[in-house]
């Protein structure tokens, strides 16, 4: 009967979760540095020192500051979706009210980071797309990718709406309401002010990009 080193297995779990707890060490930092301040006012040594660790862990998990923005932003991503998408946009509430929970949460979650840090912060992926959208391809891509999720489940709600959006062209709707929504968040952050959140955002489930007549009236003959 073979021996079982179970000193050893508990060393290498042990071993695997303190590297694991590095990295989300190092990430979480990341995340709320950058988009407290800017990706270039960010710099490794800093996101190192705040985060407790070496920059050679650094560099074990993130060969560069531009590997580590690209999980930053799929972190955000993955953030977004279980603290602000999946409940706002709940299958049992009715689509265009998941427009308006969208509204109320994003306006909340924007209120408690401005309580934290003094400041309205804006959305995490828009400030990256602003700031670096000319300047590196990879994350202009990333960032790109993001806001096509927002708008594949805009465009989702509003197909449920189903005939009180009659002649309404879906795509160009959903793609108007997000660069709305990055736009106001983004003249909040400017102003610093959530009363810019407040007056502006309820109206973007109002927004409609029509179909021209000709396509509109086609639709109504099938």
């Amino acid at each position: 009967m073979g021996h079982i080193d179970l000193t050893g297995r508990l060393s290498h779990d042990a071993a695997m979760e303190s590297s694991a707890n590095t990295r989300e060490r190092i990430l979480v930092t990341a995340r709320d540095l950058i988009h407290a301040r800017s990706y270039n006012d960010v710099g490794v040594a800093e996101i190192c020192q705040q985060a407790n660790v070496l920059k050679g862990s650094f560099y074990h998990f993130f060969p560069s500051k531009r590997d580590l923005t690209l999980a930053v932003l799929e972190r955000i991503q993955a953030d977004a979706k279980t603290m602000l998408l999946d409940r706002a946009f709940d299958p049992a509430v009715s689509p265009l009210e998941r427009l308006d929970r969208l509204v109320a949460a994003t306006i909340e979650l924007q209120r408690e980071s401005a309580e934290t840090v003094g400041h309205v912060l804006g959305c995490p992926v828009g400030n990256l797309a602003t700031e670096l959208a000319t300047q590196d391809e990879p994350i202009r891509v990333a960032t790109a990718k993001a806001f096509d999720g927002l708008q594949a489940r805009i465009r989702g709600t509003l197909e449920e709406a189903g005939d009180t959006l009659f002649g309404v062209d879906l795509d160009a709707t959903a793609l108007a309401m997000v660069a709305y929504f990055e736009g106001v968040l983004m003249m909040a952050k400017t102003q610093n002010s959530l009363d810019v959140l407040r007056r502006l955002l309820p109206a973007l489930r109002d927004i409609r990009v029509t179909l021209p007549a000709q396509v509109a009236g086609a639709k109504t003959e099938h």
